[in-house]
């Protein structure tokens, strides 16, 4: 018997986005804490966000297929972590990186539009 997709699931498929990119971006920003064992403490809390995350995606999948929820999770997450580095890192970003980008974010909708729910 199917369960029945509710707000609740799609709650857990973005908190799991939202701690993927917690997650990686702490990762990044934690190699320039000065105090001591700053880079590991970054790393313990990526490594805590990131099963946390793999947590709310298994927890969103046990109603949405796992299709689905997988690529929403990395295309979202993906576009999140994009611009993290490009607003707050002060990476650069191309036109190669943004069609890229609508390229993951299309593939996800249209694995989402094109799966069968019922």
């Amino acid at each position: 018997m199917a369960v029945k997709v509710t707000w609740l699931h799609w709650l857990f498929l973005l908190l799991a986005v939202l701690l993927e990119v917690f997650g990686t971006s702490i990762m990044k920003v934690s190699h320039s804490w000065q105090f001591s064992f700053g880079s590991e403490l970054g790393l313990a809390i990526m490594w805590a966000c990131i099963a946390c995350s793999y947590f709310s995606l298994a927890k969103a999948t046990t109603a949405l297929p796992v299709g689905v929820a997988f690529a929403l999770w990395d295309a979202i997450g993906l576009v999140f972590i994009l611009l993290f580095s490009v607003f707050i890192l002060g990476e650069h970003i191309n036109w190669i990186k943004c069609m890229g980008l609508v390229c993951v974010l299309c593939g996800g909708f249209l694995v989402h539009r094109g799966t069968d729910t019922h």
